[in-house]
């Protein structure tokens, strides 16, 4: 199903999470906590997504990053949806940070873009939960 088609069956909205994020390169896959949104470990590396003041002992790291969560179930024959987002932030020169979980596709934006980010997504009817 392409995103158009989507998009007019469905009412999107998004969610702003409260906290602050930090996104780290690891030596090794940390325990998982509370404070870890997410561990992705492939051949290259080990990346974290944690919030503010979780202790990861990072080779390096990138901070501070909002999360906006998309409220929507993602059929997986879904196409564009993500890139529909992209376009729109990257209009707009708004680098994100993406993670897809089984239903749902959820952004990582820097503090300092959250407002235009939201500003952008409001303009394009996608509604704040």
């Amino acid at each position: 199903m392409k995103f158009v088609e989507f998009k007019k069956k469905v009412k999107i909205k998004f969610a702003v999470d409260e906290n602050r994020y930090v996104i780290a390169k690891l030596e090794e896959v940390p325990k998982f906590s509370q404070g870890i949104f997410s561990i992705i470990k492939d051949k290259n590396e080990v990346t974290a997504i944690a919030r503010e003041g979780t202790d990861l002992r990072s080779v390096s790291e990138e901070k501070f990053f909002r999360l906006i969560t998309f409220n929507v179930n993602l059929p997986f024959d879904l196409s564009g949806f993500l890139s529909h987002i992209s376009s729109l932030l990257s209009r707009e020169d708004i680098p994100i940070f993406v993670v897809s979980s089984y239903s749902t596709d959820h952004i990582f934006v820097k503090e300092e873009y959250l407002d235009r980010a939201l500003g952008i997504l409001k303009e394009n009817k996608m509604l704040q939960a």
